[in-house]
């Protein structure tokens, strides 16, 4: 019997293998160098207790180094062992020698898209250059994705306090000293629930950049 698994996705791969072998006994090949005599020979091999046995071979067929004649097939695939070939990729030529004496399963890794997160800190910097637009838009997406009006919020303070400590070109102290106190007490009084502070920072945002 032949399996022939081919592709990447190593976890459904192993599954898969676990399911073909659960009620066999494995053969461990251990060092030895592997030839096509070395594999032939287990088609022959016959278990005193009756056990049913299985092979696995790794990127045997696809390396070009075990090139097994239509005979030799015929053999393998009515062996009572079952020979499983995992291979890393094998070109549909060589799948189309093989399709006629056992099943060819692919198992395509899954390319996982990396989306990336969102920079909160964008915000600040928007802010920091008393952009106002920018900041209310990038504010808005920061919201849209889910992040927190507490998040937003913290890391505000956080810019502001370093403006406060190492000056600014947009904004002077006063104003940053009641931009320090605003987001406090917007923070307190939603946890009082007073206000959404969602909506509230992003009035913050709009009010404390407006051009004097």
């Amino acid at each position: 019997m032949i399996h022939i698994l081919v592709g990447g996705d190593t976890i459904n791969k192993g599954n898969y293998i676990k399911e073909l072998t659960k009620k066999l006994e494995s053969i461990f090949l251990g060092d030895v160098l592997v030839s096509k005599d070395s594999i032939m020979s287990y088609c022959y091999g016959i278990d005193l207790f009756n056990k049913s046995s299985f092979v696995a071979l790794e990127n045997i067929l696809s390396g070009g180094d075990v090139n097994f004649s239509t005979e030799e097939l015929v053999r393998i695939k009515e062996s009572n062992t079952l020979f499983i070939f995992k291979e890393d990729k094998l070109s549909i030529a060589i799948q189309n020698k093989y399709k006629k004496y056992g099943e060819i399963k692919i198992f395509e890794e899954k390319k996982v898209i990396q989306v990336p997160k969102f920079n909160v800190f964008n915000i600040t910097d928007a802010f920091a250059n008393k952009d106002k637009i920018l900041a209310w838009t990038l504010y808005n997406k920061a919201t849209a994705e889910g992040i927190e009006g507490e998040a937003i919020a913290g890391i505000l303070f956080w810019k502001i306090k370093m403006m406060i400590l190492n000056g600014s070109n947009v904004f002077n102290k006063n104003e940053l000293k009641q931009q320090s106190s605003k987001i406090i007490s917007l923070y307190h009084k939603a946890h009082r629930g007073e206000l959404d502070l969602s909506l509230a920072l992003e009035q913050f945002i709009l009010t404390s950049l407006s051009s004097k």
